[in-house]
């Protein structure tokens, strides 16, 4: 399978693009990214983006055949909400709005289902009238990206669709006494998340919100 992959240079995407490199049912990674990435796999293929509200049509052509994008992009803290909203909500539904339209075609000529999985948060809250204790603004926005992009699956019918991971704290693969404070609450262990998108990118179907819960089990 070819697969398109955003923020492979984070700390949660790197781990994806590691064991994507690793998975013989992942053929081609198509890497989204503004700088160069350090890699002699012939998997990987890194594709320069300066700016992820535009794609022109030499990126789209890169889209071709790939059959699901995993979805890590974004900022834990971002300075303000405005940046929030453009990282968080306009680059994701530009890009998801770009690849429902694409989707993926066989070598049938006949459109496949395509596969967004979107790397969320816990925290995220999709009812935009609720009142919120912390926090608010930007769980709100990633609530908000959830909402826009459950909208678009349902709008493309069968050409298009979304699985929304909702991991708690995402912990370091080797344990360290850091992470055994936060792993106190909610959490998941960043390979096994990874390795949750994964899979989730390769297997059609599915619930399409996928809790903490649910990704460390």
């Amino acid at each position: 399978m070819k697969v398109i992959l955003t923020g492979s240079t984070g700390f949660i995407g790197r781990e994806v693009l590691e064991q994507c490199l690793k998975n013989p049912s992942v053929t081609t990674i198509v890497a989204l990214s503004r700088r160069a990435i350090p890699c002699p796999d012939p998997k990987l293929r890194v594709v320069i983006l300066d700016n992820f509200l535009e794609y022109p049509d030499s990126i789209v052509r890169e889209f071709d055949g790939a059959e699901a994008c995993i979805w890590c992009l974004g900022k834990a803290r971002v300075p303000d909400n405005d940046t929030a909203r453009k990282i968080c909500l306009e680059y994701t539904m530009a890009a998801a709005k770009k690849m429902s339209d694409v989707g993926a075609t066989a070598s049938s000529g006949q459109k496949q289902k395509f596969r967004f999985v979107y790397l969320s948060g816990g925290v995220a809250e999709r009812d935009q009238t609720k009142p919120l204790w912390f926090m608010q603004d930007y769980r709100r926005i990633r609530g908000e990206v959830e909402n826009q992009l459950l909208a678009l699956a349902e709008a493309s019918g069968d050409a298009f669709e979304v699985c929304i991971m909702r991991p708690g704290l995402v912990l370091a693969k080797e344990k360290n006494l850091v992470d055994m404070v936060k792993g106190l609450g909610p959490s998941v262990r960043v390979d096994r998340l990874a390795g949750a998108m994964i899979a989730r990118a390769l297997d059609v179907g599915g619930s399409q919100i996928v809790e903490n819960s649910e990704i460390g089990s």
